[in-house]
């Protein structure tokens, strides 16, 4: 029976305002415009979503080690079968494609901030904090420039910034990227920031609202 109920513990989700805090992360300087309109299109609740949907969704919260679904999988979860496609196609990219993980986390942490979604910052920045990335390195990422950066984590930024400016990488950024990636990862890291940018869409329109544990302290 104790190990019924624990197995039930692990699969109901408990109530996500009663979370542990996540590391303090304060929001930075920045055009944040993802939460204009907050909860402008619910996520779904519990009751409306399909059997197959519950259990994705458990599967989900139970391989992330967390107690409750996240808000951005219930609003993906309108997205029917797109749902668990869309799902196991970002957790491969940013999990487990060819670049290692922690670069592509600060890759998501730039894009979320030129982009102004706080949703995505939140989450990524305790990822990339979870993963070791030091907090004052993560800060770093939403500054123009700094001089603390290797020249490889500048790469990525300069690649990252002409991306979303231009949509396309001049000849000296491409070499430059190309001396910290191969022709694989470059692919790779183009289609990471064009979905956290489409991601991101997707999260402002809707208004997604960050969970009480992920909260952003306001900028000093």
């Amino acid at each position: 029976m104790t190990r019924m109920t624990s197995i039930l513990n692990k699969i109901r989700p408990s109530d996500r305002d009663s979370a542990a805090p996540k590391a303090p992360m304060a929001l930075p300087d920045g055009k944040w415009t993802g939460l204009d309109y907050p909860s402008r299109i619910p996520p779904l609740t519990r009751r409306e979503l399909g059997p197959w949907q519950r259990m994705f969704l458990t599967a989900i919260r139970v391989g992330a080690g967390e107690t409750y679904d996240y808000t951005c999988f219930g609003l993906t979860a309108r997205l029917g079968r797109v749902f668990p496609l869309h799902t196991v196609f970002f957790t491969q990219l940013l999990q487990h494609g060819r670049i290692p993980q922690v670069d592509s986390e600060r890759v998501v942490i730039r894009v979320a901030w030129r982009a102004g979604v706080q949703y995505e910052y939140a989450h990524h920045t305790r990822m990339a904090l979870e993963l070791g990335v030091d907090r004052s390195e993560i800060e770093s990422l939403t500054n123009e420039s700094d001089a603390s950066w290797s020249p490889r984590t500048r790469a990525l930024m300069t690649a990252t910034d002409e991306l979303l400016s231009t949509g396309n990488l001049s000849p000296v950024t491409f070499e430059a990227l190309r001396r910290e990636l191969d022709q694989d990862q470059i692919l790779e890291f183009a289609m990471l920031v064009g979905h956290y940018v489409m991601g991101g869409m997707m999260l402002s329109v809707a208004g997604c609202e960050i969970e009480p544990a992920f909260r952003l302290g306001q900028p000093d």
